[in-house]
C-alpha cells in the first residue's frame, strides 16, 4: 500500500462540495483521514475573489501516481467542475496529489500557509 496526501480546495458551493468529495475520496482510497478545513484567500492570477475552502486528505492506495491523478480529475468532474465554471472563476473542486509515499508533487503548494499548517496533522 502507498500512503498519499491530497490537497483539496473549492470556492463554489464550498460546504456541499466539500462533503461530496469527502465521500467520494473515502470510497476511492483506504483508511482516509481528513484535516480540518480552512478558509483561504485566492492565490495567483485568479478570476474570482471568493475565498477557498481548503483541506487535506491522507489515505492509502495500491494505485500508481498516474492512476491517482486520473481518479482525482474524475472526482473534480463528479463535484461539478467544468471549464465554463472555471473560466468564471468558480472552482467546484480542485484536487492535487501532494505526496505519494516520500515523493512530493506540486512543489509550489508546499510553501502555502494552509498546506504547512494542515500537513502537520498527518506528519509522523
Amino acid at each position: 500500500m502507498h500512503r498519499i496526501i491530497l490537497s483539496i480546495g473549492t470556492n463554489f458551493n464550498r460546504e456541499s462540495n466539500a462533503e461530496l468529495v469527502k465521500g467520494i475520496i473515502s470510497e476511492a482510497f483506504h483508511k482516509v483521514q481528513f484535516s480540518e478545513e480552512l478558509l483561504t484567500e485566492p492565490v495567483g492570477d485568479v478570476l474570482s475573489d471568493k475565498k477557498y475552502l481548503n483541506f487535506l486528505a491522507c489515505g492509502f492506495t495500491e494505485d500508481e501516481p498516474e492512476q491517482i491523478v486520473a481518479k482525482t480529475k474524475q472526482m473534480e468532474t463528479q463535484c461539478g467542475n467544468t471549464e465554463l465554471l472555471r473560466k468564471e472563476g468558480k472552482i467546484s473542486m480542485d484536487i492535487d496529489l501532494l505526496k505519494y509515499n516520500d515523493q512530493r508533487f506540486h512543489e509550489s503548494d508546499w510553501s502555502r500557509d494552509y498546506v504547512k499548517k494542515l500537513i502537520k496533522q498527518f506528519e509522523l
